[in-house]
């Protein structure tokens, strides 16, 4: 079965996201919203008069690092099942993958694919296993930091045991031709997606050759320093509120919450995430206000941050490719 054609399929993934941002920004205000009033609106007001504004840009620099080494596994990741691709194409195309960072385990970051189809030609089939390993080594990532951090907080040893052993599983499953192939065959077997047999076999080689130990090494390295940036962020919020707390502390409930929300499926871990930090930072000995307060104000300079570096992104790369398409018919006419 050929795959869909990128440029419209493109378009209309775009088309259809653009209203579920909506619904996720008007989702996250509502969070806020209902975060400030569980916290008492009174005491979050105080919480932000008193914090130190002069923080915030060096919490979206440490925000921004995260995406640019990010941006590095990426690459990393394309030039290993040798997808060429200039570095500038491929840096626009991995930040314009942010904007999908509100999709539920971020699976929207698969549009990536459809947009390095329009930019080079590539198969959708082959791209796409790189979002799923970006997917599997951040919270591998994110699983050390919390394992690191973990002294500093005697709660949540269960749920990471079980993230860990879902993300051995899966890993376990790519690695082993045998059992792939099973599965492959019995996809085969089955009406409406035997069709699909040969781009999942192109997707399975893919992800096989990028969960070869080296690359899980690398990219799971690469994760644990990225979003180490994170939290360091959220350390920041915390000493902007007035909080004599650890980077300890500030790692184990950055990297614990947004595991716990990467696990729910939920569009941006929202409700999830932002209630695990908060009741975190509670147990930590925070007042209710200040806890919810430093919630607010890491998610802003992290997830939706994230969405508005991707947003102008987007809109760069769609300007590249309706010039580029604007040559090519130009060239075609004369």
């Amino acid at each position: 079965m050929p795959e869909p054609k990128s440029e419209n399929y493109a378009e209309k993934l775009l088309s259809r996201f653009s209203k579920g941002l909506v619904i996720s920004i008007l989702a996250g205000i509502g969070v806020f919203i209902g975060l400030a009033f569980y916290a008492d609106i009174g005491e979050v007001k105080q919480s932000f008069t008193e914090f130190r504004w002069a923080y915030i840009p060096l919490i979206l620099a440490l925000a921004f690092l995260n995406y640019l080494l990010r941006f590095c596994k990426w690459d990393y990741y394309l030039r290993g099942i040798q997808i060429k691709l200039k570095w500038k194409d491929s840096l626009a195309i991995f930040l314009s993958g942010l904007t999908m960072s509100v999709t539920p385990a971020k699976v929207g970051e698969i549009f990536k694919s459809f947009l390095l189809k329009r930019v080079n030609g590539t198969e959708i089939s082959k791209s796409v296993p790189v979002v799923f390993a970006e997917r599997v080594t951040d919270v591998l990532g994110l699983l050390i930091l919390a394992a690191i951090s973990f002294s500093a907080f005697q709660y949540g040893k269960e749920a990471l045991l079980v993230i860990l052993a879902l993300s051995i599983a899966i890993i376990s499953v790519v690695k082993s031709r045998r059992i792939s192939n099973s599965l492959l065959r019995v996809c085969e077997s089955i009406p409406l997606i035997n069709k699909l047999s040969n781009s999942l076999r192109i997707a399975y080689e893919s992800a096989h050759t990028l969960f070869s130990f080296k690359n899980l090494i690398v990219a799971t390295a690469i994760s644990v320093v990225s979003w180490g940036f994170e939290c360091l962020a959220m350390y920041f919020v915390l000493l902007g509120f007035g909080v004599d707390a650890s980077v300890l502390l500030s790692t184990f409930v950055f990297s614990f919450s947004l595991l716990v929300g990467a696990v729910s499926l939920i569009p941006g871990g929202l409700v999830v995430v932002e209630g695990s930090s908060t009741a975190l930072l509670i147990l930590a000995g925070l007042s209710k206000g200040v806890a919810a307060s430093a919630t607010i104000v890491t998610r802003f300079c992290t997830l939706w941050f994230a969405v508005v570096v991707g947003l102008i992104a987007l809109s760069l790369i769609r300007k590249k490719l309706t010039y580029d398409s604007y040559k090519n018919v130009t060239a075609v006419s004369n």
